[in-house]
C-alpha cells in the first residue's frame, strides 16, 4: 500500500482533509476553549452521514467541533452557537458547543456528563427495533464513568445488543477536561461490550477502528467502548499533515488540489469570524416560545405573570394556588 490514505475512498480523503483544515482554522480563529482533536473529525466521519434523517446519530460532546463538522455542520453554525446568536441552530436556547439537527443526525445536549449514554442507548435500541441501518455514537468526557447514568445507559444497550458505539475521552485532561484516566477495557469487560482504543495510529487506522466498531454494531453484536488516549505527539495538528502528505504521495489528491482544499477551508471559517460580527443577539421572547410540546402545562410549570420569589405566597394567581 502506497500510503494511509489509500485504505480510503477519494471522497474520504479529500472530506477529511477538508474538515481537518477547517478544524484547525476554527482552533486559531476563535476562542472555542480547549483544544480541537483532530481525530475526533475522523472518527465522525466513519459513520453513515445524511441530511434527510436517515443516517446515523451523534452526540459530539466534548469532541465538538470536530464531529459536527464531520456531520455536515458549518464554521458559521458552530460558532453562532457557540456565541447564543440569534441566529443559532438553537436559536439561542441552548448554550455549550452541540445542538440537535435531526435531518443530520446531531443530537446536543448542555447537561450532566454521562446522560447521553443513556439517550443514545434509546435510540440505538429503536434503530434495532427497527430493523434499520443505523447506529448512534456519543463522545462523552472521561468522567461520565463516574456518574451512575452512564453505567445504566452502557447496562441497557448491552443488554439489548444496541448498536451504539461510546468513545470515552481520555485525551481530555490535556485539553483542560475533567478526568483522571481509566482501565477503560475493564470497564468495557464489566458491562460485557467491545473495546477498542485509538492513539497515535495514522487516520486511515482511526477510520478502519470505528468503520469496524459500527459494523458489528448494526449486525446485532452489540455495543463498542472506544477509549481515545492521549496522542504522544507534541504538534497536535501533526496527524492531519501527515494524513494530507501521505494522501498526496500515494496519488489519492494532487498538491494543487490540497492547496485549493485549505483555500476553500480558510475562506469559510474567515467567513464565519467575520460575519458573526453582524448577527443578531437571540431575541427574549423566544424563551417565551413553546418548546417540546404541543400541550398547555398546568400550573405552576407554566405562568400567566412574571415568577415572584414567594410563590407560594398571596401574591400567586389563584390559578396556581388551586393547583398547590
Amino acid at each position: 500500500m502506497p500510503g494511509e490514505a489509500a485504505a480510503l475512498s477519494r471522497e474520504v480523503v479529500r472530506d477529511l482533509i477538508y474538515q481537518g483544515f477547517q478544524a484547525r482554522f476554527l482552533e486559531a480563529g476563535a476562542d472555542i476553549g480547549p483544544g480541537v482533536d483532530a481525530r475526533a473529525v475522523v472518527m465522525a466521519r466513519a459513520m453513515r452521514s445524511s441530511s434527510d434523517g436517515t443516517g446515523d446519530v451523534c452526540f459530539p460532546g466534548p469532541l465538538s467541533p470536530g464531529a459536527l463538522l464531520a456531520l455536515g455542520a458549518t464554521p458559521l453554525e458552530y460558532l453562532r452557537q457557540l456565541a447564543r446568536k440569534g441566529t443559532a441552530p438553537a436559536a439561542a436556547r441552548t448554550g455549550g458547543r452541540n445542538w440537535t439537527d435531526l435531518r443530520r443526525g446531531l443530537i446536543g445536549w448542555d447537561g450532566p456528563s454521562g446522560t447521553m449514554t443513556q439517550v443514545l442507548a434509546g435510540a440505538a435500541v429503536a434503530f434495532a427495533q427497527r430493523g434499520q441501518d443505523r447506529a448512534a455514537l456519543v463522545f462523552e468526557e472521561a468522567a461520565a464513568v463516574e456518574t451512575g447514568g452512564w453505567h445504566e445507559g452502557m447496562n441497557f444497550a448491552a443488554a439489548q445488543a444496541a448498536p451504539l458505539i461510546v468513545v470515552l475521552d481520555e485525551a481530555g485532561a490535556r485539553r483542560g477536561a475533567r478526568g483522571d484516566g481509566h482501565d477503560v477495557e475493564s470497564i468495557a469487560r464489566a458491562h460485557g461490550v467491545a473495546c477498542a482504543a485509538v492513539a497515535d495510529e495514522p487516520f486511515a487506522e482511526v477510520f478502519a477502528t470505528m468503520a469496524a466498531a459500527r459494523r458489528r454494531a448494526v449486525r446485532g453484536r452489540g455495543p463498542t467502548l472506544v477509549a481515545l488516549l492521549p496522542a504522544d505527539v507534541a504538534e497536535p495538528w501533526a496527524a492531519h499533515d501527515a494524513f494530507v502528505a501521505r494522501a498526496v504521495e500515494a496519488s489519492e489528491v494532487a498538491q494543487s488540489e490540497v492547496r485549493a482544499i485549505e483555500r476553500a477551508a480558510s475562506a469559510a471559517v474567515s467567513h464565519a469570524l467575520a460575519r458573526l460580527g453582524r448577527e443578531p443577539a437571540a431575541d427574549p421572547r423566544d424563551a417565551l416560545v413553546p418548546v417540546c410540546t404541543h400541550d398547555l402545562p398546568l400550573p405552576p410549570w407554566t405562568r400567566r405573570t412574571a415568577p415572584d420569589p414567594g410563590w407560594r405566597g398571596a401574591a400567586e394567581p389563584q390559578d396556581v394556588q388551586d393547583a398547590l
